[in-house]
Order: structure tokens, then sequence, then C-alpha cells
């Protein structure tokens, strides 16, 4: 029994070691199932003008809750504007089915029908792109949304969860299917202690 106990503190402490305290965060963070909003989470359209003067949109993917709630800081800290990416048939709500269904979409690179209507990404100057990291990237959800209008020069700034992987790999996949946009480095948030500098970098908040 000790012996389990120490392999398991080693395989945390390589983690840590290995992709810093964000990996641990995320994994005690991880949902096993679709967390129930608490609160009506409303979007808030028709206000694109954030705190710097820029148009901003907070736009986001949540399953088990946590993108959601850093969604709704980094709108509290930017202003302009905020809108929840869902899929017009939700994942289930325990964990394992959701992650077949989105595995199997990862794996034939689906793009599920969105709820909508969705915004105008035309006029805004800066889209703050939130998402859980499933398989290494995004969800296949947020390819549907960035694909379905023509986001050419626009300035998109990637941020996400996860119970384990970096954020690189999706920003990279993220410049593959966007060529003509800005997709700047994204943040890891499972600590939001570092949101404040990221936004202060890309100059949306001062």
């Amino acid at each position: 029994m000790k012996r389990i106990a120490l392999i398991i503190v080693l395989v945390v402490l390589a983690a840590v070691a290995y992709k810093g305290p964000d990996s641990l965060i995320g994994l005690a963070k991880m949902s096993r199932s679709a967390a129930p909003e608490t609160e009506k989470v409303k979007n808030v359209l028709g206000h694109p003008v954030g705190k710097t003067g820029k148009k901003v949109l907070v736009a986001y993917f949540s399953w088990g809750g946590n993108t959601r709630d850093v969604a709704r800081l980094i709108h509290e800290k930017t202003g302009g504007d905020l809108f929840e990416i869902k899929k017009e048939t939700p994942y289930p709500k325990e964990y394992k089915p959701a992650t077949e269904v989105g595995k199997m979409e990862r794996e034939q690179d689906l793009r599920p029908k969105l709820q909508g209507p969705l915004p105008d990404l035309k006029q805004y100057d800066v889209i703050l792109l939130g998402y859980p990291i499933w398989w290494y990237i995004e969800p296949m959800p947020v390819k549907t949304f960035v694909e379905a209008q023509d986001l050419s020069g626009k300035v998109i700034l990637p941020f996400a969860t996860s119970g384990g992987s970096d954020i690189i790999a999706s920003v990279d996949d993220l410049r593959r299917t966007l060529p003509k946009a800005q997709v700047k480095d994204g943040l890891l948030a499972n600590m939001t202690g570092r949101i404040d500098g990221w936004l202060k970098e890309n100059g949306l908040i001062k």
C-alpha cells in the first residue's frame, strides 16, 4: 500500500516538474460530470467596446464549467461582449459518454452544428477564444465556430483549461485552421493569477 502511495506521489511530482503547477491544478479541477449552472449565464452582446477602447469578444466553449468560470472572469476584466459556444445537440452530462462523443468527432474531423444565432464576428478587433483541451487541441465545436465566418486579419487570443495537456498544440492547430487570422500565443488558465499579465501584454487591460 505504501509503495502504491509513493508511486502516486512520484507521478504527481513528475507532472508538476514537467508541465508546472498548472497540470496539477487542472487534474484537481477536472470534472467527472457536466457542472450544473448555479445561475443562468447570459450572453452579453451589443456592447463590444472593451475597457481599452478595442472591440472585444470573449467566446468560449465549456463542458464541465471550468472554462466558463475563466471566461466570465476574463470578461469582467476586459469588458466587451461575451458569448458561449453551444452544440445544437449537447454532449452527455457524464464524463465517459461525453469523452466518447468528443473522441469520435475528433477522429472523424467533424464540425458539430451549433446553437444559433452566432454573433457577427466582423465587428470585433480581438476575439478571446476559450475552451478545454480535448486530445491536445480545442473541441470540435470550437472549429465550427471559428470556421463559420471569415476571420482574416482578426486577432485571436486562445485561453484554455486542461486536465494535463498544455495549450501549445491547440494554438498550432488554430493557426493551421485560421491561416489568415493573427492567432497569438495562448494562456493555460488553470491558475487564474496569470490572466492579468497576459491581458496587459495584449493591450486589453491597463
